[in-house]
C-alpha cells in the first residue's frame, strides 16, 4: 500500500505499480510462500506524451528512493518508464496509453498493473485478463509470440522463476 500511495500523490497521468512487483506478489501468496518478498523493483509506469524526457523518469526514481525506501536492493528499487517514449526503445509503433502498452510486453502475466484511484480503491489494468495470472501460467503475450518469440524463451531462461515457483505453467 505504500508503493501506491507513493504513486498516487505523483499525480502523474494514466499512472500505475505494475509488472513483477505485483505478479510476484500474488504468485507468493497462491504459493503461500512465507520468505521475504521479492522487494528489487517496484515498476512505476505512466504516459505523458508532452514530456518524453529519460531525465523525467530518473528525476522521479530518485525522488522515490529518497522518500519510499523498504527495498532489498541496495541500488535501488524503483524504476520508472513513460510508456510515451518505450515504444522506440522496444522497436513498436507509438502506443495510445499505457493500456497499449503493455498489450507489447513479453509475458500476459506480467502486463498487470494497480493504482490507487482518487476515492482510495483499487483499480486494475490487466489487457490480458487475470488467469494466467491466478493460474501461474507463464505465456508470451500474443505481440511476443508473432515478433518476439526468441526473446521471450531467452528471457523466460533468465528469470529462473520456477526457483521460486516451482508449479508454474509454460506454454509458448
Amino acid at each position: 500500500m505504500t508503493a501506491l500511495e507513493a504513486v498516487k500523490n505523483l499525480n502523474l497521468p494514466d499512472c500505475w505499480v505494475a509488472a513483477g512487483f505485483i505478479r510476484n506478489f500474488i504468485w507468493d501468496r497462491l504459493s503461500s510462500i512465507k520468505l521475504s518478498p521479492v522487494m528489487n523493483d517496484i515498476d512505476v509506469i505512466y504516459f505523458d506524451p508532452k514530456d518524453t524526457r529519460q531525465k523525467t523518469e530518473q528525476e522521479i526514481e530518485k525522488f522515490l528512493q529518497s522518500n519510499y525506501s523498504g527495498c532489498s536492493n541496495k541500488l535501488g528499487c524503483w524504476s520508472v518508464k513513460n510508456q510515451a517514449r518505450m515504444h522506440h526503445v522496444n522497436r513498436d509503433r507509438p502506443y495510445q496509453d499505457c493500456a497499449d502498452a503493455m498489450k507489447h510486453w513479453p509475458e500476459t502475466v506480467t502486463a498487470i498493473a494497480i493504482r490507487l484511484n482518487p476515492e482510495h480503491e483499487l483499480e486494475i489494468l490487466a489487457p490480458f485478463g487475470l488467469e494466467d495470472l491466478y493460474q501461474k501460467t507463464v505465456q508470451p503475450s500474443p505481440h511476443f509470440r508473432q515478433h518476439k518469440l526468441f526473446e521471450f524463451k531467452v528471457r523466460q531462461d533468465k528469470k529462473k522463476w520456477v526457483d521460486r515457483w516451482a508449479n508454474l505453467n509454460f506454454k509458448t
